[in-house]
Parts: structure tokens; sequence; C-alpha cells
């Protein structure tokens, strides 16, 4: 009898461990490596010029992010320091294969994804709004002597 509950016991703890399976960011890392010369003067990009600007990034016809859904650049802020600038891939990570996020007219520092309402802060980098629950992918940068480099 005493052999049937310590069965019946590691039985229950397998299917736990199996069921309780970790999930993944469904949007992979992807790679990417640009440089925008002297960014605060290229006119694509005028609303990086103060901070909590944000813009897509134009990169003529080489594919950024996953899916090629393309990269948004968001200016925390104008010190000249190396950490002025973040980058994010638009994928959206509940509609991963399916919708990009779009910058909010209203909100410069959010992303707003147009299918499933999911909305992402670029300023702390985190997901405001779900039904999305993991952040976006975010991309190096580096920004120094004008230059913005992307990786």
């Amino acid at each position: 009898m005493h052999s049937k509950k310590y069965i019946f016991g590691l039985i229950i703890c397998v299917l736990l461990t199996i069921s309780c399976k970790k999930h993944d960011n469904p949007v992979p890392v992807t790679s990417l490596s640009y440089t925008i010369y002297n960014i605060e003067s290229d006119p694509r990009y005028e609303q990086l010029r103060t901070p909590d600007g944000s813009a897509v990034l134009e990169c003529g016809t080489l594919c950024a992010g996953y899916n090629c859904n393309g990269v948004i650049i968001y200016r925390q802020k104008t010190s000249g320091s190396v950490d002025d600038f973040r980058a994010f891939d638009r994928t959206c990570t509940h509609e991963a294969n399916s919708c990009a996020m779009e910058i909010d007219p209203n909100w410069p520092f959010i992303l707003k994804c147009p299918c499933c309402g999911s909305e992402f802060n670029m300023s702390g980098g985190y997901m405001e709004k779900g039904p999305a629950s993991y952040p976006l992918r975010e991309f190096n940068c580096d920004f120094y002597n004008g230059d913005l480099r992307i990786y």
C-alpha cells in the first residue's frame, strides 16, 4: 500500500514537471549591424533630436528585425553619451508572425500593436498593456561623435 502511494506521488510529480514547460519569447533574437552617420543632422531622424522622440529605422533594402518588421529607434536623452538611444525590434511578442508595433502619435515613447492592442514603453523597456507578456527584443546602440551604431 505504501509503495502505491509513492508511485502515485512520483507520477504526479513527473506530470507536473512536464506540464510546466518553460515558455520563451516568440520573437527570436535577430542580428543587425547598421550605422547612421551624423544622425542629428539627418532629416529622416528629425524626431530624434529631442528626448522621448522615436522613429522607424530607414535602412533601404536591408531587412531589419524579425520577419523584416523593422526597428524603432528611441532617444532617451540628449547628453551626447553612448546610452542616449535605444533600438527595438518592431515585432509584437504576442502576434509574432503577423504584426509590427507602431509609434503612438500622442506618446512617442509608446509602441502599440495594431493587431492585439498591446503597448510597450520604450523608456522603461517593459510591456504597459497586454495581451503580450514578453518585452520587445532590444538591439545594442552606441552613440559616438554624432554617429549611431545599432547592432
